[in-house]
């Protein structure tokens, strides 16, 4: 065994695990604490002793657990299953034998809540605890509860590259920090930003292009080929990467390929072994599952795109959905540190080092905004409530916590008091989500297993078929499952054919959980009705994403919880009527569809039927223009029939049409002269004198409806049943019959003028016009005035034909000025009318000379 940087900390590491302790351990990558601490416990490291019972590693992902226990065993030149096993989901190598078992933190979990005390383990170890994993979290509060309570004599061990020491010390305070110095070739980082418009496999082919030359003087006299890892967020941008790698001249003897999570072992493992020395190169294209835990082979060149894609929990809208995200700082650091695993190496970051240090230092941890059912359930099953007592690290938010509560008890899962139900247990039994567990026990309840059992193992792995070559048809998925059952052999590419042998796999596996035995030829056969089945046992699992087409709007959906969701361009579904969806992505506004199912709408109302409400609606009817009463069937946000009924009460008509003056304005109402200068006048009372006068400035009666027409609107269903005589009442409000009279005195509706007409006064916008011919003000210098003569009129001059010619409240002025250039103008254009030299000396008269 050579020699790893930890190695000189291992004595001290090993005497500090004594009965009951907690150790934390920080190291390095590269520095060999996933193989070296199990050594150490082994006694197999110098200046160690055994430690007495057996030893669970726990790791975050198959892959990881798998590939530690295997480097362990051929340290040890032993086969897996003797001193050192493993466990993963649907594989296991173990024996009576096995003292370090490596196993993932979900099935540690499960095994935790079936023997609470750990029956013949003396030690747990939590490997890259840095990534603070849902599962591995739990797992944490719920086994220091153990410790404390059922066994005090075991020994915890948290190790990690990057761990954020000082809350785990507050929350750890009598545990023992252990620190040991890496061995890390340094990396030389380079930023490379995007260009404009540019794709992200058109930024990545372009980086790889740039450092093609130094990727092959790296080879020079190596054992391998060189590799280049890109981290991209996902298998959508994965795949799109291969595909235009694959074009490139440069890249025609590279050996391209995917690693990530929903691949099954045997993909996984392909990265993990060395190049093929008849190829030039290696490009790995992978999401976050390389940034720790696994050391890949002749890895010289990091590029990385700076994104993550997680899963993101809303409690305000129930809904869980893939987001994706920038990096941190931290996960950025972790992807770099891979360059100089083995050798001196180099990282390409695609973004620009000014958004580097506006990235958050950490990555939210997966507790904080997963969903969270599988977790409430983990607690109930637990009999931690919500866990208000648990020894959290940092507690899931409560409000998310009781959101997940709340879907449990209405999928039946949990009892009122948080207990979980005989469904629940069942549920648990699954090792599933609960909506998947649930959709196992609906298709056994329905006499249809094998329906139930493909549907939630298609849902649990990764897409058998790819969304943009296929859609989002879950049917077409089936069909392809069923395919492959009858045929003698799996066909397809070896990724796709492993793809499909996991899913079946699964799909056996539970439906023997189901009590049903393995169906290779199903006697039942595939009947039409189970397309519909399908579909309604997915709308049973997520009945929040139940959903609707949008009338007129073809491949736009509204789900039942209130948000749209959208079908890409020419996805099969997008005539459906309706639909019950299985996945979802929530990076848009509008959700994107990645996996359903079409539902009939009698299928839907049926659904409301049973689980909608009737709901009583007053509203306005845009097409009558009237108030409308009806009773709607309602399943959350969809509405799946009405009925007109009766007459709405005058109060709700009110409230109704108070509201949908708010809305269109003012113009709604039948105004006339005489109300609109009513209005005009009470607005300029208010405002030159104030109380009793009410407010009746236009601005406030748009923004105070209820407070003077509400009142009038009683008995209304519409704008035209608002007569004149009532917005008159309206407006006039509550002013005693003097104070009308008063109005009349100081603010009058006509006056007397020169020529002896009683003329007319228009009130508008703060000014107060008389408009008259110019002829019937002659003689008079001194125009009129209101408000007992504190406020003067504006007197608009007319010509004969009811033209104006001049605007003034200074007669005098305009007679001795600008009056002799409009009596030149006019004169000639109506020499019938009077224009004396002296206006202000002339008779008034509204007539014309010779009937003068």
């Amino acid at each position: 065994m050579g020699e790893f940087p930890i190695d000189p900390l291992l004595p001290r590491l090993r005497a500090s695990l004594v009965p009951g302790a907690t150790v934390l351990l920080q190291s390095p990558p590269g520095a060999g604490k996933t193989t070296r601490v199990p050594l150490a416990l082994l006694g197999e490291i110098a200046g160690t002793q055994p430690l007495s019972g057996r030893t669970l590693m726990l790791e975050p992902r198959r892959l990881a657990a798998r590939a530690a226990a295997t480097r362990i065993a051929i340290s040890l030149q032993e086969p897996l299953g003797e001193r050192v096993g493993y466990s993963v989901r649907h594989e296991q190598k173990r024996s009576s034998r096995t003292r370090i078992e490596a196993m993932t933190d979900g099935l540690f979990l499960r095994r935790l809540q079936n023997d609470p005390e750990l029956t013949g383990i003396n030690c747990v170890i939590f490997d890259e605890f840095h990534e603070r994993s849902r599962n591995s979290e739990l797992a944490l509060a719920l086994v220091r509860e153990a410790q404390e309570l059922l066994r005090p004599d075991l020994c915890l061990l948290l190790m990690s590259a990057t761990l954020d020491l000082t809350n785990l010390r507050a929350q750890l305070p009598h545990a023992q920090v252990l620190t040991s110095e890496g061995k890390a070739f340094p990396v030389e980082t380079q930023h490379l930003s995007p260009r404009p418009n540019e794709r992200l496999e058109g930024h990545v082919l372009r980086a790889i292009e740039q450092e093609m030359s130094l990727l092959v003087s790296a080879q020079g006299g190596g054992n391998h080929p060189p590799s280049v890892l890109v981290f991209l967020p996902g298998v959508r941008e994965i795949e799109r990467c291969r595909q235009r790698l694959l074009t490139s001249s440069l890249l025609s003897q590279w050996e391209v390929i995917a690693l990530h999570s929903r691949q099954s072992l045997a993909e996984q493992g392909r990265a993990l072994k060395p190049c093929d020395r008849t190829q030039a190169g290696r490009v790995i294209l992978a999401t976050s599952i390389a940034e720790s835990s696994l050391t890949l082979d002749g890895v010289r060149l990091v590029i990385d795109c700076g994104l993550t894609r997680h899963t993101q929990f809303d409690p305000g809208s129930g809904m869980e959905g893939l987001i994706t995200v920038p990096a941190s700082q931290a996960s950025a650091d972790q992807r770099r540190g891979r360059a100089g695993r083995q050798s001196a190496g180099r990282c390409i970051r695609l973004w620009s080092p000014a958004e580097q240090q506006r990235r958050p230092a950490h990555d939210i941890p997966e507790l904080q905004r997963a969903d969270p059912q599988p977790t409430v359930l983990d607690l109930a099953l637990w009999g931690a409530g919500l866990g208000e007592s648990l020894p959290w690290i940092e507690p899931p938010p409560r409000a998310a916590l009781q959101e997940g509560q709340r879907q449990l008890l209405a999928l039946g899962a949990l009892n009122p008091d948080g207990r979980p139900t005989d469904t629940g247990q069942q549920l648990a039994r699954f090792g599933a989500h609960p909506r998947l567990g649930l959709l196992l026990l609906q298709a056994r309840a329905l006499e249809r297993p094998q329906v139930g059992a493909d549907l939630a193992a298609i849902l649990s792995e990764r897409d058998l078929l790819s969304q943009h070559n296929h859609g989002s048809d879950l049917w077409a998925r089936m069909l392809l499952l069923r395919d492959q059952r009858s045929s003698s052999r799996v066909s397809g590419d070896r990724a796709a054919a492993d793809r499909l042998r996991t899913v079946l796999d699964q799909s056996r596996r539970w439906l023997q959980q189901l009590g049903q035995f393995d169906q290779e030829q199903d006697p039942q056969g595939m009947e039409a009705t189970d397309e519909q089945l399908a579909a309604q046992l997915v709308a049973t699992a997520f009945p929040e994403w139940v959903a609707m087409a949008r009338p007129g709007q073809r491949g736009q959906f509204l789900l039942r919880q209130g948000r749209g969701a959208v079908l890409q361009v020419s996805d099969p579904l997008d005539g459906a009527e309706a639909l019950a969806i299985a996945q979802l992505d929530l990076g848009d506004t509008r959700a994107k569809i990645r996996l359903a199912l079409p539902l009939t709408l009698q299928w839907v109302k049926e659904l409301a039927d049973q689980n909608g409400h009737w709901q009583e609606r007053v509203l306005w009817d845009e097409q009558t223009k009237r108030v409308r009463a009806e009773r709607v069937l309602q399943l959350g946000a969809l509405e799946l029939e009405r009925q007109v009924q009766q007459q709405a009460s005058c109060e709700q008509s009110r409230e109704v049409l108070v509201k949908q003056l708010s809305k269109e304005g003012l113009s709604a109402l039948p105004w006339s002269q005489r109300t609109e200068q009513l209005r005009s006048r009470l607005a300029l009372a208010h405002q030159q004198l104030g109380a009793p006068w009410p407010q009746r400035s236009l601005q406030y009666l748009e923004k105070n409806p209820n407070v003077w027409i509400g009142d009038i609107l009683m008995g209304c269903r519409g704008w035209d049943d608002v007569k004149e005589e009532q917005l008159i009442e309206a407006l006039w409000g509550d002013l005693a019959w003097s104070n009308r009279q008063q109005l009349d005195q100081l603010l009058p509706t006509h006056i007397n003028i020169p020529s002896g007409r009683h003329a007319a006064l228009r009130y508008q916008n703060d000014d107060i016009v008389l408009s008259v011919k110019l002829q019937e003000m002659f003689g008079c210098l001194e125009g009129p005035a209101v408000l007992n003569g504190q406020l003067p009129v504006t007197i608009e001059l007319l010509s004969p034909a009811g033209r104006p010619l001049q605007r003034t409240r200074d007669l005098a002025g305009f007679w001795h000025g600008s009056y002799q250039q409009v009596r030149k103008e006019m004169r000639g254009r109506y020499p019938k009318h009077p224009w004396p030299e002296d206006p202000a000396k002339a008779e008034p008269t509204a007539k014309r000379k010779a009937r003068s």
